[in-house]
């Protein structure tokens, strides 16, 4: 995990006292990356499950700015495959 990354975020947004918007994008082996936009600007971040999951739990503590936790827009190119058993 980059915590760098996790502070750039939360620098850029609290920075402007905002939340950010997120997407969740998955590939079919189902890895998935987080893309925290700023409602503002438009700069984009992208981030690790781990980075996201610390994002959460860091903009939660702070509640005023960051992301809000459940507001994430889920994009899934594939559909799951079945179920085996």
């Amino acid at each position: 995990m980059d915590a760098r990354q996790v502070e750039q975020v939360l620098a850029h947004l609290c920075g402007k006292g905002l939340f950010g918007d997120v997407r969740q994008w998955c590939e079919s082996r189902f890895d998935c990356v987080y893309v925290v936009t700023c409602p503002d600007c438009g700069c984009r971040f992208v981030l690790s499950e781990a980075e996201y999951s610390e994002l959460v739990e860091r903009s939660s503590a702070l509640q005023v700015c960051g992301v809000l936790p459940g507001r994430c827009e889920v994009r899934m190119p594939y559909p799951r495959p079945p179920s085996l058993g």
